[in-house]
């Protein structure tokens, strides 16, 4: 990193300081991503595709009876393994301050922009994500709050009668039980928006997480539990208009809440740009775009891509809220 010389520099010991912190905010503002499949992919490996593979659903359709003592099965189990890949894409965000603001008080300013852009970078990561689950996957699995027929029907609804019920998620997760989906230590984990969670906290049966035995091991986000769900609550929900399923519209009154186990979706760990480990910069410094050092960025890149590995190892529930 670049090293000021004029009299608002910030030394190379604060910028790694405040770099670090830029690092800390974005690891501890993601939601979403800290449960998806890691798909490591080595620096300068000349990929700007990331692979992951989906192996075949449990079966025990080819397990034999061995009636004779020494003899081997007839058959063997056939395991196909299917390539799911995504394009890598890069993202990045700059905020300049100028040396004029600087003049007031240097790494206040700082300090803040290192904040701001920690919890954009988290913001952006989880809307990847959601956008991936949101969207028009084959073979999702879907349900609709209230016993409501479809997607339309939801959208046709009014709040009142399109808000979760009590036996909503129950739902959930025993279509996920239905499918064999892995638990995420020993539960499964719903995503949903402040709203939604809003109505699920007025339902019986609701354990708000201050009262868990182990309140040290919550999830980031995480706001309680229903029916084996361990819930977060998260600020960029999938919204829609209620016509158009599998299109986000951030004026949309239908509100999709995903309840998932283990490797329903991958997000890729590219070494030194993915959404767990980016790379930051904090500089300052005269430079041909900048020759007067004017000012002090602060920034981030990152390179990922987030994927549905297995859909049936999602539901994605579609609501309307009675929050106004």
């Amino acid at each position: 990193m670049a090293v000021g010389t004029g009299t608002s520099g910030i030394s190379t010991q604060f910028q790694r300081y405040f770099s670090k912190e830029l690092l800390d905010y974005i690891v501890e503002s993601l939601q979403l991503v800290q449960f998806a499949q890691k798909a490591p992919l080595p620096a300068k490996s000349g990929s700007k595709t990331i692979r992951w593979f989906r192996f075949d659903e449990p079966s025990t359709g080819s397990i034999e009876t061995l009636s004779t003592e020494g003899t081997k099965p007839s058959g063997e189990r056939a395991l196909s393994l299917e390539n799911v890949d995504a394009d890598l894409v890069q993202y990045g965000q700059v905020i300049s301050i100028t040396d004029i603001l600087q003049l007031t008080e240097l790494f206040s300013h700082v300090e803040q922009a290192v904040k701001v852009t920690g919890q954009d970078a988290a913001l952006h990561a989880d809307q990847i994500v959601r956008n991936e689950l949101g969207g028009n996957v084959t073979g999702k699995q879907t349900r609709m709050a209230n016993g409501l027929a479809d997607y339309a029907a939801v959208g046709a609804a009014s709040a009142a009668d399109a808000v979760v019920e009590f036996n909503d998620f129950l739902d959930c997760t025993t279509q996920l039980r239905k499918n064999n989906t892995p638990m995420i230590g020993g539960n499964y984990v719903g995503v949903v928006s402040p709203e939604v969670a809003s109505d699920l906290m007025k339902t019986s049966g609701w354990q708000n997480a201050a009262s868990y035995s182990a309140v040290e091991s919550l999830y980031k986000g995480e706001i309680g539990r229903l029916w084996g769900i361990r819930f977060l609550q998260t600020t960029v929900p999938f919204l829609s208009d209620g016509s158009t399923q599998h299109t986000y519209d951030s004026t949309g009154t239908v509100h999709s809440s995903f309840v998932f186990g283990q490797n329903a979706y991958g997000v890729s760990d590219v070494a030194s740009q993915s959404p767990y480990g980016p790379s930051v910069y904090v500089t300052d410094g005269a430079s041909k775009d900048d020759p007067l050092n004017q000012k002090t960025v602060v920034g981030y890149k990152s390179f990922y891509a987030a994927k549905t590995l297995q859909p049936k190892y999602y539901v994605e529930m579609y609501s309307k809220t009675n929050f106004s």
